[in-house]
């Protein structure tokens, strides 16, 4: 499994893939169960960026992907 970054102007968001997008941050949403390339296409075609995340930066807490939507407010206070 995959975790993507995906920068917009108005938003920084993930999404996890193993070639079908399998979760995503709640913006991203409308990409669940897309190939790997029609993801790839809708982002070219929005002007978005996305990048992998290196394996060693991609890590869990408390067994759930961080996948961050920057558009609502943090909710959760994170353990220090």
């Amino acid at each position: 499994m995959n975790l993507v970054r995906v920068v917009a102007p108005h938003f920084v968001a993930g999404f996890e893939t193993d070639g079908i997008v399998r979760r995503t941050a709640p913006i991203l949403k409308r990409m669940l169960g897309w190939t790997d390339d029609r993801a790839r296409k809708y982002i070219s075609r929005k002007g978005w960026r996305a990048s992998v995340v290196p394996e060693q930066i991609a890590f869990s807490f408390e067994g759930k992907s961080l996948i961050l939507d920057t558009t609502k407010p943090n909710k959760y206070d994170l353990p220090d």
